[in-house]
C-alpha cells in the first residue's frame, strides 16, 4: 500500500509518505526559519493527539513518524502553511485518474484516494500521490538565467509522457487551458527559455506573456502549480492583473479575477515584456507547439 502527499516549500516539499496500516512519515527538505515555526505549531497538534514524541524537526532531524493517516497529518499542516481561499489539491491515482479538489474538497478526496490504496489490498504498479499548490503571485520580476536543477519526483508524477519528455528536453512543458482550451508553455524560471521571455508562462494562441510567479517554491513546483490552475482552475491565472497585452496583440477570453484586484493584484512588480524577448523565444518553441519553422510570430505575421 503505497501513498504520498506533497506540499511544496521553499527548498522543496512537506512529504507525508503511508507506513503501515494506521501511520505516516513526515519528511522536509533544508526547513526554512518560517517553515520550522509552522512545523513546530504542527507538532504542537500532533503532540496533543499522540501522534508523536518527537520535540522538533530541524535541518539534521527532518524525518519522524507519526501515529497518523496521511489525511489526517496533511490536512494540518495544509491548515498551517497555505492559503485555504488560493490553493487546490490534485492526486493522481495508481491507475492514471487525476482529481483536483478546492480546500473544501481536499479532506474528502484525500481520504478517499488512501481508502481506495487500503482496499487494493497489494501496492499497485504505480504509487498514488497527491500534491496542495497555491496560486502564484500575478505578475512578476524579469526571468534571469541560472543552474537547472533535475525535476522533483512530485511534478514528474502530474506531467503526461509527452510533457515528461519535453521537460527533459527544454524544461518546458505545454497544457491546455481547462476553459479556454488556449495552449500555454510553461518554462523553468531559470531556463534559457524563460529568460527570453522574461516570464514562465506563454499563451500559444494570442501569443503573449501571462504575468505571474511564485518564488516561494523551487522552479519544478512553481510550474506544477501553474499547470494543475491552468488545467482546473484558469481565472486564477487567467484575468486582468496577468493579461497585459503588449507586442500589439491583444488577450482573448480574459476572466475576472476571482481573487483579488480585478487590475492591480500584485502589479507594483510588473515589467512588460519586450518585443525582442518574444521574438527570440518563438522560434524555439516552434517544435513544441507544431508551429512552422518560423515559429509563433512568423505565423502570426503570415512568414510562412
Amino acid at each position: 500500500m503505497t501513498f504520498s502527499w506533497f506540499v511544496p516549500s521553499w527548498n522543496g516539499d512537506f512529504r507525508l509518505e503511508k507506513k503501515g496500516k494506521k501511520g505516516c512519515l513526515l519528511s522536509v527538505v533544508k526547513p526554512t526559519p518560517h517553515e520550522l515555526m509552522v512545523l513546530a505549531q504542527f507538532l504542537g497538534i500532533a503532540h496533543a493527539r499522540g501522534w508523536t514524541e518527537e520535540e522538533e524537526i530541524t535541518e539534521e532531524n527532518n524525518e519522524i513518524v507519526l501515529k497518523a493517516d496521511v489525511a489526517e497529518a496533511g490536512r494540518e499542516i495544509v491548515n498551517l502553511y497555505m492559503p485555504v481561499d488560493r490553493s487546490i489539491t490534485a492526486v493522481k491515482f495508481a491507475d492514471g485518474r487525476l482529481e483536483v479538489a478546492d480546500a473544501n474538497g481536499t479532506w474528502e478526496l484525500i481520504q478517499r484516494a488512501e481508502k481506495e490504496e487500503e482496499a487494493a489490498g497489494k501496492p499497485p504498479e504505480k504509487e498514488t500521490k497527491a500534491a496542495t499548490v497555491k496560486r502564484p503571485t500575478p505578475s512578476c520580476p524579469q526571468c534571469v538565467d541560472g543552474a537547472i536543477e533535475p525535476a522533483t519526483e512530485v511534478l514528474l508524477a502530474f506531467l503526461t509522457d509527452q510533457q515528461h519528455e519535453d521537460w527533459a528536453r527544454r524544461r518546458a512543458i505545454l497544457v491546455v487551458g481547462g476553459l479556454t482550451g488556449h495552449r500555454y508553455l510553461l518554462a523553468h524560471r531559470h531556463s534559457e527559455l524563460a529568460r527570453r521571455f522574461g516570464r514562465i508562462c506563454w499563451d500559444v494562441e494570442n501569443q503573449q506573456v501571462l504575468h505571474f510567479y511564485d518564488m516561494t517554491v523551487p522552479p519544478e513546483e512553481e510550474i506544477l502549480a501553474a499547470k494543475l490552475i491552468l488545467e482546473h482552475r484558469e481565472p486564477w491565472l487567467r484575468n486582468h492583473s496577468t493579461c497585459l497585452p503588449d507586442f500589439g496583440y491583444e488577450f482573448t477570453q480574459v476572466f475576472d479575477n476571482p481573487l483579488g484586484d480585478q487590475y492591480l493584484d500584485g502589479v507594483e512588480t510588473a515589467k512588460i515584456m519586450t518585443a525582442a524577448g518574444a521574438a527570440m523565444a518563438s522560434g524555439v518553441l516552434s517544435d513544441m507547439a507544431g508551429l512552422s519553422k518560423f515559429g509563433l510570430l512568423g505565423e502570426a505575421l503570415g512568414l510562412e
